[in-house]
């Protein structure tokens, strides 16, 4: 039997161990478990996260869990011991497709996509569910050739999953050319994207090379599509369909060899439906579709976001967080999302002369309080004057984490604040 020191079972020769999703798959039952971040359980008890109705199968038998990326078995004592790829053991590390004998059943360990390291990803951090189905698709379309949209509210990262796409593409190698169509003024946008030849309208004394031509054999972005003005959209179809570029005032086309990536904070399908964007230019962008959720509908990962950003603004000083600060910063709206959370790091480090970071670091008076998007009138609407006086001080307190700042704040005494404070049971 494999005991104390934990062991790793797996095929000779292994490669080193990357981070990867699993389940647990019992075989022959079609059921699966998926195993997160927490202990799963496996036994003949109910209530274990795995339920195996197998009578050599003990009620609590063995626990799969991460542990530092690695995926561990722990035998819980069981009567019949616990096996891996036909050893006995008692812990042990699991390699992907491990096979696992309790009692008379055999599980499987099943990879569903590997965890890739947020350095491979251009600052895209994060294990949320929702992060976790982005990383599978940016997997799943660098292998192949077709357009994507990336499609997301202001500051969620579109131009971070736009290069990690082509870092894992087959022309990482080339260039990575981005170009926002909000930007480019309506009468210079052909040229921007196509370029010109010299002479071609008033003012062209030169050949211009345009996106397309910069981006060849890489891949080119094009953020903020949704704003591109119509009568370029069709030349982009075509560009799309044909794979060749025309220069505006040339004759001949030329080949484009150009893998082509797209970002919007619109709903494009109901542009397309309104007139306001072509539908069949939608239809082709969305062969690939990534959509990103917005930073409150993926909380849990707002205390890794803020470890991410002060390692990376550390420059040669590494403040720890606050107790408290991590959850405080997780219950806040960020209208801006990610990019606003990164803004609001870079300012607590700038100010921050200790060797923690605080509520107060994050707290600006030239700014108004982070909030969530129901901390406003309508929070308010069935309460009374009372009620919504005690609910200031409390939210005061919370937000400054210093009662002479909180007071500071509201425009009242210290002594007054604290009198409230005291009224309502706060010491």
């Amino acid at each position: 039997m494999l005991e104390g020191k934990r062991t790793r079972v797996g095929p000779r020769g292994a490669e080193p161990r990357t981070r990867y999703r699993a389940s647990l798959r019992v075989v022959g039952q079609g059921k699966s478990v998926e195993i997160r971040g927490e202990r799963l359980t496996v036994g003949s008890d109910r209530n274990c996260d795995l339920f195996l109705n197998d009578p050599y199968v003990s009620k609590h038998h063995c626990t799969v869990s991460w542990d530092r990326g690695d995926l561990v078995l722990q035998d819980a004592g069981s009567r019949n011991g616990t096996w891996v790829n036909n050893l006995r053991v008692m812990r042990c590390d699991l390699d992907p497709r491990a096979r696992i004998d309790i009692g008379r059943t055999r599980l499987t360990v099943e990879p569903s996509g590997v965890i890739p390291d947020e350095a491979n990803l251009h600052g895209l951090v994060g294990d949320h569910p929702r992060m976790c189905e982005v990383y599978r698709r940016i997997e799943r379309f660098a292998r192949s050739g077709y357009p994507v949209l990336i499609s997301g509210e202001t500051g969620t990262g579109k131009e971070l999953v736009a290069r990690a796409i082509h870092e894992a593409s087959r022309v990482a190698t080339g260039p990575f050319e981005a170009i926002n169509c909000a930007a480019i003024p309506r009468e210079l946008a052909e040229s921007e994207l196509f370029g010109h030849v010299r002479g071609a309208f008033t003012g062209a004394v030169d050949a211009f090379a345009g996106a397309f031509q910069r981006a060849e054999g890489g891949s080119l972005f094009l953020d903020e599509v949704g704003e591109m003005p119509m009568e370029l959209q069709p030349k982009l179809l075509r560009v799309l369909e044909d794979g060749v570029v025309r220069s505006v005032g040339s004759d001949t086309s030329r080949p484009a060899r150009v893998r082509l990536l797209a970002a919007t904070h619109r709903d494009l399908s109901v542009e397309a439906d309104r007139g306001r964007f072509r539908q069949d230019l939608y239809f082709r962008l969305t062969v690939g579709f990534i959509q990103l959720p917005p930073l409150r509908e993926r909380a849990s990962d707002v205390p890794a976001l803020v470890r991410h950003f002060v390692a990376r603004e550390a420059h040669g000083k590494s403040p720890r967080l606050e107790r408290g600060l991590a959850p405080w910063l997780s219950r806040q709206a960020w209208p801006g999302n990610v990019r606003a959370l990164r803004h609001a790091v870079q300012r607590a480090m700038a100010l921050c002369e200790r060797d923690i970071l605080c509520k107060s670091d994050f707290i600006d008076s030239a700014d108004r309080p982070l909030t969530r998007p129901d901390d406003g009138l309508l929070a308010l609407r069935g309460k009374s004057f009372l009620e919504i006086r005690n609910e200031v001080y409390k939210w005061a307190l919370e937000v400054y984490g210093n009662r002479a700042q909180a007071a500071r704040a509201l425009n009242i005494p210290k002594s007054t604040f604290n009198d409230q404070l005291r009224s309502l049971g706060l010491r």
